[in-house]
């Protein structure tokens, strides 16, 4: 009963957190999306990483042309025998390229 309560709660103040920051936040938010800043080419390649190797779910934001809401998408990452990183999800199954990458952020199972 316990466990079921706390994992409630931390669902809630995560989600009462959510729209504080689309409310009040620094982000600009564009159509509804939030718009996230682009991160360094150095940590981009770090969060792909450990998000492979470490089975991470993660969630893509990808760069857009100004006011033009960003596509966001989730899922896990691996790699083919090619060497191209793959994107998994239940909805979608593609190459991702790290150079079109916006920023890169652990999906927190709940």
């Amino acid at each position: 009963m316990q466990n079921s309560t706390a994992s409630r709660l931390d669902k809630l103040t995560n989600q009462v957190a959510t729209i504080y920051q689309e409310f009040f936040g620094d982000l600009p938010i564009v159509e509804g999306q939030i718009v996230y800043p682009q991160m360094p080419a150095f940590q981009l390649d770090y969060f792909l990483q450990q998000a492979e190797t470490r089975h991470y779910r993660v969630q893509l934001q990808f760069k857009a042309a100004p006011q033009v809401a960003p596509m966001t998408v989730s899922g896990h990452l691996q790699s083919d025998a090619a060497g191209h990183l793959i994107l998994r999800s239940p909805q979608l199954t593609t190459i991702v390229t790290p150079a079109l990458l916006r920023s890169v952020q652990r999906v927190h199972a709940h």
